[in-house]
């Protein structure tokens, strides 16, 4: 990997790790958001074939049904087995979107989601919401589905959504935080981090919004943080963590102000010696806990590369 000016935070070296084949996925994402590399570069293309048959991603795949969905498919929201929740594991674990099975995986998602307007809800005769709705949309868009109706119905939906503490409401009183759904707030950045740069103009408003309502509360960096805000994990599904908003304020394109520059340390300070972070909290389909995880040092990179000019070094003891 070659340094740069933000390689200072770092105590080791964590190419190596990162791009170990085992993983492919991570080699992929590595190489594009990471390194800069175009989607259609040797490198980039190798690995994100190679993600159909090795890895996190090839496991989700698992159990698949051939018309395309998981378990039954009235059931697209059960916990953590429904369709909806191996899509959005799928886009966050580095799938190849022109796999047949992942296509199959996302059109039955779409076909099944309810309602058939508007946001989204996990199961028949439960209300939409924002969180979910977000997440499903981010990893439709990853997968060539951010053109369909529906998603541009949701994505419309999510931007009328009456605006609570600064973000969105959600019926998951668990997930609420000052009366705002941290989650949802970075599920939008994802999902508008997913679109085509063409696209990306028309959810402004929903990168705004999204951005706005966690840089007005400092990241959390100063308290009041949702649980397991400091317990990094990969994929996080109906969850999320200070890398992850990072991480998806970085990939939408956000600039970074003082609240961003205060927290990276935060995240800085979660390496270990040989410059890699650790899975701290279990997650459906991810790396195992406690353990140097590559898709969470992954995560953390991308932060750090896109924010870490401005924060002074401070990883000498």
């Amino acid at each position: 990997m070659s340094e740069a000016a933000w390689w200072r935070h770092l105590r080791g070296d964590p190419g190596r790790f990162l791009l170990d084949e085992s993983e492919p996925g991570v080699v992929w994402r590595a190489q594009v958001e990471l390194l800069g590399r175009p989607h259609d570069s040797p490198a980039a293309v190798r690995a994100r074939e190679q993600a159909r048959r090795t890895g996190l991603a090839a496991g989700v795949l698992e159990g698949q049904e051939p018309p395309g969905y998981w378990g039954s498919p009235g059931g697209y929201g059960v916990r953590w087995g429904g369709t909806a929740w191996r899509v959005s594991a799928l886009a966050q674990l580095g799938a190849d979107p022109e796999d047949p099975r992942v296509e199959r995986g996302a059109a039955t998602l779409l076909e099944s989601l309810q309602p058939r307007d508007g946001g989204f809800s996990p199961a028949r005769g439960k209300i939409p919401s924002s969180c979910f709705t977000a997440e499903v949309c981010a990893a439709l868009a990853r997968f060539g589905f951010a053109h369909q109706p529906r998603v541009r119905e949701a994505m419309a939906w999510l931007a009328s959504r009456p605006v609570q503490d600064g973000g969105w409401s959600c019926p998951d009183l668990r997930h609420l935080v000052g009366g705002s759904c941290p989650i949802a707030a970075v599920a939008v950045l994802r999902l508008v981090g997913e679109l085509p740069e063409s696209e990306r103009r028309r959810a402004t408003q929903l990168s705004s919004r999204a951005a706005s309502y966690l840089t007005e509360h400092d990241l959390f960096a100063r308290g009041g943080a949702p649980r397991g805000w400091l317990a990094f994990s990969w994929p996080n599904l109906g969850r999320t963590d200070l890398i992850d908003a990072l991480a998806a304020l970085a990939l939408a394109e956000r600039p970074g102000d003082a609240s961003v520059t205060a927290s990276l340390p935060l995240v800085i300070a979660g390496q270990d010696e040989t410059g890699r972070w650790r899975q701290h909290a279990g997650s459906p389909y991810g790396e195992p806990v406690g353990v140097p995880g590559r898709w969470v040092t992954l995560r953390a990179l991308v932060a750090i590369s896109r924010y870490g000019e401005t924060v002074p070094a401070i990883t000498a003891e």
